[in-house]
């Protein structure tokens, strides 16, 4: 029986395009479907996909079951319907059941694979039939088949512990030990914690006996005892192929994470004691595997202290800790105290390699701190038997050392920690482990043949720490020469790196942090000469203005390029919004003389940093009374070259207008901010103007986007900035009336551009988008949210009170004249929420609504007056569509209208629905009971 559903839930799951499989439309003709299933039958047997392209292979294979089930209904009945392609190789059975694996959804494909590929096996004259039919199969030895096999059953038992299908999967690992297949020491392990998260315990004692008799019945070749590598390499070489040795580091995490499974997860202490105790009278060397930080965790759950003891003893007595796993995992729990003293006891019983040694030091620093890694560095100096005083390293702990900055918090003796005696700590690592730094040879390009040299990394982690002036320039002479010296053929190429610019920002940032103005100046401009720089946020607060230009004459200086990311850092964070305005002004006659020679602001800036300069504005001037004139002024410009203030007089031609969706999207972001700012200060003489001015805003820019919002600025996170929601006390934001207006009118843009400009399908046009029906229901929310809020003010004015303000808590002379909002205008708000619906039904469909859509009708119905009869002509309208109005609809129109609302209507469609809400009313229950007997005749 074909599972079809599998395969289709996982190309839900996993987003799978779905434009193949509707590729091609259901035939009429069996001759035309008979073709195409053929085809994709032929690129299932013989192509190989990318492992990045998984996805291709499940949704041919979708199509080809598709067309097998059309084949079959259209003339062949008599046929049984297949899951996979006739004579598949077992090559393609392989590579199919690799994609598969990719969906957790798709387990049971891929033991119908493995049970397509296994039958070839054990039917050979099957086999041997099949072999004349496919390419390059009958040339494949046993033994190459047999491996196929095993790599199969891997990835099968892969797929179901990924699938979380632990019960299969304990019986698919049975299945692979009857067939003389050990799984990995990977699954075993991934097996055993499936097991455990569903209180297995006694399938994981069983998994753990069977592979302890495994591993002791196969040779070991042992990685931790550096006397015998080179005489059990040797064994292991002549060893017979069917007997392939087991490392003693395979098999210790497996066997560590059962104790700690039994034991700390399912709770059985004393089947844990009894565990470790066969498998210490097995490993009495611990030449088969070794404990790692798991069976530490397993020991900590015993309940008595000294079996806790006695554990720990046999095992280091024995020598089955593998310390440099325990070392990683305690590092990894910010235990390094503990991981130097087991690093201390590995060292003294010889049980650490060389890598090893200097696998758990790295780690070891690591895990320290600015504060204490001096302390740290000379104990592991000491452990490892070097001289005391000795600071020779490998690279990457120099690196560790350099990359750690002190806290600058008292220690516990009361006295801070001086950076001076870190860095001056990270020169002496430096000199000591690089000749080039020691030498006093002047500035010249270091020679071929003084070993080690230090990285430009290093010099930026360096760097990282407040230091001199004098000694951060000569530490950017050094990077220079190392530059030089790496790159002898392009130094200028070598010097863009990242860990070069760090460095140079970093040394004009200490030259200004020391009041060396005119240095950092000069420091600069012989840099801009030789390269182009790409400035820090930090720079961007001092470099001189005139650095963002290009300087003729000889040498020429190039200017600074500031890029996107750091720009919109620079006005998230900075308070002096009158040099960023300049700033952002220099970067756009830059970028837009590199590319047109015309400034397009809205093209050569990204959206995020036009909102975070507005938004800026907001931080720095809100205070000052000048916030809505910036953010005009700043919209004004940032549109400039859009004609777009002049939308009422020139019109563009539609493919004009809709042509380019990205500026239109930088555009609606821009226009976005500037209405919140505009909004945002308190009312004032200047709100009504403010209110006037964003909604001539609104106009011009929804006619150039056609009323279309992008989805993103509809999300909570966005519409709550404009009008959040109303909640139990008084609204939080200002100029709640404004708001309301402004919410309104853009509601209105959005249904004129849809209807007004181009007609009621314009949205069909071949330059135009459809719109998204997200959009729809979003604007549907706010419709909602301003009949809330006007029903709010209504009921405010009839009290006789104004709404505070939270930004300015005094009543202002246009606060005491607003006017009492008109009947007309709560008219207008359900009458657009069922424009907004009806626009909804014509260019997306009635199947696209969610069943919020409406709720949220009725809801705006219900707060602008009662509207039932507009509610009710809402209802009528869907109800013509099987499955747009459903129950719960029912109950939420009866709550908000009463049940005496169109009695008739409901009892219809829904009289079970009817029946419960007029359960307490005899002469509703008497309607309903008709409308049953009427609905059965």
């Amino acid at each position: 029986m074909c599972l079809t559903p599998s395969v289709v839930d996982a190309r839900c799951e996993e987003a799978l395009p779905s434009r193949l499989a509707e590729a091609s439309p259901a035939t009429d003709a069996v001759p035309h479907a008979t073709a195409e299933s053929e085809t994709i039958a032929y690129v299932l047997r013989h192509c190989r996909f990318p492992v990045e392209c998984w996805w291709m292979t499940l949704t041919l294979l979708e199509r080809w079951r598709q067309l097998q089930s059309e084949t079959m209904a259209l003339g062949s009945c008599g046929k049984r319907t297949t899951c996979f392609p006739a004579d598949m190789p077992p090559a393609s059975c392989a590579h199919l059941m690799r994609n598969l694996s990719y969906s957790c959804v798709a387990w049971v494909d891929v033991l119908r694979l493995y049970e397509l590929a296994t039958r070839d096996v054990a039917a050979p004259e099957a086999a041997g039939r099949k072999r004349e039919m496919s390419d390059r199969v009958g040339d494949e030895p046993r033994a190459s088949r047999r491996v196929s096999l095993r790599w199969m059953r891997h990835t099968a038992l892969t797929s179901l512990l990924q699938a979380n299908q632990w019960k299969e999967s304990l019986q698919f690992y049975r299945h692979m030990l009857y067939q003389g297949d050990t799984p990995s020491h990977v699954s075993a392990g991934h097996l055993v914690q499936r097991l455990g998260k569903v209180g297995a315990w006694e399938a994981v004692v069983r998994i753990f006996e069977l592979h302890l008799k495994l591993v002791a019945a196969a040779p070991t070749s042992s990685t931790a005892r550096p006397g015998n590598n080179e005489a059990e390499r040797l064994s292991a070489r002549v060893a017979p192929p069917t007997a392939a040795p087991t490392r003693v580091s395979e098999w210790g995490t497996m066997f560590s994470m059962s104790l700690d499974v039994v034991s700390r997860v399912c709770r059985r202490p004393l089947i844990a004691m009894q565990m470790f105790n066969e498998a210490c009278n097995k490993n009495i060397d611990g030449s088969l595997f070794r404990w790692d930080g798991n069976f530490l965790s397993a020991v900590q759950s015993f309940p008595s202290e000294p079996d806790r003891v006695d554990v720990l003893r046999r095992a280091h007595v024995s020598g089955q800790l593998d310390h440099f796993r325990i070392i990683r995992g305690l590092v990894h729990h910010g235990k390094w105290l503990e991981a130097i003293a087991v690093l201390a006891d590995g060292l003294a019983t010889q049980q650490l390699h060389r890598r090893d040694i200097g696998r758990s030091r790295l780690n070891i620093l690591h895990a320290s701190s600015g504060d204490n890694v001096q302390a740290v560095f000379y104990c592991l100096q000491r452990l490892t038997r070097r001289p005391e005083n000795s600071l020779r390293v490998n690279d990457a702990e120099v690196e560790c050392v350099l990359s750690k900055v002190p806290s600058m918090q008292p220690t516990s003796s009361g006295a801070s920690f001086s950076p001076m005696a870190h860095w001056c700590f990270c020169l002496q690592v430096l000199s000591e482990n690089y000749a080039s730094l020691a030498t006093r040879g002047g500035r010249g390009v270091m020679p071929g043949d003084e070993g080690r040299r230090p990285t430009q990394r290093m010099m930026s982690l360096l760097l990282r720490h407040s230091m001199p002036w004098n000694v951060a320039l000569r530490i950017f002479e050094l990077s220079c020469r190392l530059n030089m010296a790496a790159t002898p053929y392009d130094a200028a190429g070598a010097s863009s790196t990242p860990s070069n610019v760090l460095i140079i920002n970093r040394v004009a940032h200490i030259l200004h942090a020391h009041g060396q103005r005119q240095r950092m100046i000069d420091f600069l401009d012989s840099v801009l000469c030789a390269r182009p720089l790409s400035p820090s946020s930090e720079l961007l607060e001092v470099v001189p203005l005139e650095f963002f230009s290009s300087r003729g004459g000889e040498p020429e200086r190039k200017p600074l390029l500031v890029e996107d990311k750091v720009l919109y850092h620079f006005v998230e964070t900075t308070m002096n919004w009158e040099r960023a305005l300049t700033l952002l002004r220099l970067v756009e006659d830059q970028r837009a003389g590199a590319v047109t020679g015309k400034v397009k602001p809205l093209q050569v800036i990204s959206a995020s940093v036009h909102c975070g300069t507005l938004k800026m504005l907001r931080r720095c001037c809100a205070a000052h009374g000048e916030l809505w004139l910036l953010s005009l002024r700043y919209f004004q410009h940032a549109v400039s070259g859009l004609h777009l203030l002049d939308c009422h007089t020139h019109t563009r031609h539609p493919a004009q207008q809709h042509g380019d969706t990205d500026v239109d999207t930088v555009l609606y972001c821009v226009l976005y901010e500037t209405l919140l700012n505009l909004l945002d200060e308190p009312s004032g003489a200047s709100i009504v103007v403010r209110e006037k001015t964003c909604i001539s805003l609104m106009e011009c820019v929804m006619a150039r986007c056609g009323g279309r919002i992008p989805t993103h600025m509809l999300l909570p996170n966005q519409m709550d900035r404009l009008l959040p929601r109303l909640g139990v006390g008084e609204p939080t934001v200002p100029n709640v009336e404004e708001r309301t207006r402004v919410s309104m009118k853009l509601i209105r843009c959005v249904l004129v551009g849809l209807l007004g400009s181009t007609g009621r399908e314009g949205w069909k046009g071949r330059h135009m988008t459809p719109p998204d029906a997200v959009m729809f229901y979003e604007l549907q929310k706010l419709v909602c949210r301003v009949a809330e809020y006007r029903h709010y003010l209504m009921r405010l004015h009839e009290k006789g009170q104004s709404p505070s303000n939270s930004a300015s808590s005094q009543k202002t002379a246009a606060a005491e004249k607003r006017v009492l909002p008109q009947p007309f205008q709560l008219g207008l708000l359900w009458q657009t929420s069922l424009e907004l619906l009806g626009c909804q039904c014509r260019a997306c469909g009635v199947g696209s609504m969610v069943p919020g859509t409406l709720k949220l009708v009725y809801r705006s119905c219900a707060t602008s007056g009662g509207q039932w009869e507009a509610a009710l002509r809402a209802t009528q309208h869907l109800l013509q569509h099987p499955g747009a109005v459903g129950g719960e609809h029912c109950a939420m129109y009866c709550s908000l209208f009463g049940w005496e609302r169109a009695l008739a209507v409901w009892c219809r469609h829904f009289p079970q629905q009817m029946l419960c809400e007029v359960s307490g009313n005899a002469q509703g229950l008497e309607y309903c009971m008709q409308s049953l007997e009427c609905a059965l005749e």
